[in-house]
């Protein structure tokens, strides 16, 4: 009885010693195992917006070289050189952008006026903006190449002429870059690959819950893209 008593707490008190270092134990490994998946979940995130980066660059020389094919038919040698010339000068800003998955608005709002410039040599008043942009929303984050694009799609799939002048509005509403354009459709589309909404839509998906609305009531077509916060702010 005598040993029983001594030996009863000193065994209680291994159990209990045990029974902390197991749920530690697989604590830590639980811990392990979840960073573990998390970064493998990041990899194969990162490597789907990828793919779509390098997806949307294509799409952009795709509709580029189209246009180039129109100025050829329609103008003059030296407009199909000087666009060419401000092309690579967009195209090389595309390269600079890097990896990107995110990039502020004032550097998408370059990009996206470097490619208007292009594509008002052609058009000249036929194409018109009205940029509606606060000093203070300026540093927000968005998806590389995003604008650029719906500003490609509505020049791409509009009528752009003196009779129909095409009016498109890049404005911001709450946390929502909008951009707008009255629908005036091409009897004749010109060729597409279809993949500029769904590419813009994929990109936010993976990197955020928010994701573009898009709308169309027939009488304007309206895209909404979410305005985001960078990396470091959100940590």
């Amino acid at each position: 009885m005598v040993v029983l008593k001594v030996l009863l707490p000193v065994i209680l008190i291994v159990i209990m010693i045990m029974a902390i270092y197991e749920a530690i134990y697989y604590n830590v490994r639980l811990k392990k195992s979840i960073r573990e998946e998390e970064q493998t979940k990041q990899v194969m995130i990162q490597a789907q917006l990828d793919t779509l980066r390098n997806q949307a660059q294509p799409h952009f020389l795709f509709n580029s070289l189209n246009t180039l094919r129109d100025i050829i038919d329609c103008d003059t040698k030296e407009d199909a050189k000087d666009f060419v010339d401000n092309l690579s000068g967009v195209y090389r800003f595309i390269i600079e952008s890097g990896n990107s998955n995110l990039i502020s608005l004032k550097k998408e709002l370059k990009f996206a006026k470097a490619y208007i410039h292009i594509q008002s040599e052609r058009f000249g008043d036929n194409l018109q903006l009205n940029w509606n942009i606060p000093e203070d929303k300026l540093f927000v984050m968005i998806v590389p190449m995003s604008l650029q694009l719906l500003l490609e799609n509505a020049i791409k799939h509009n009528i752009v002429s003196k009779s129909k002048p095409l009016l498109i509005t890049v404005a911001i509403n709450a946390d929502t870059l909008v951009v707008s354009n009255k629908i005036q459709a091409k009897s004749t589309q010109t060729p597409s690959t279809k993949i500029g909404l769904k590419n813009i839509k994929k990109r936010y998906q993976l990197i955020s819950s928010k994701t573009p609305v898009i709308s169309n009531d027939g009488k304007y077509f309206t895209v909404s893209l979410p305005l985001l916060k960078s990396p470091k702010e959100k940590s």
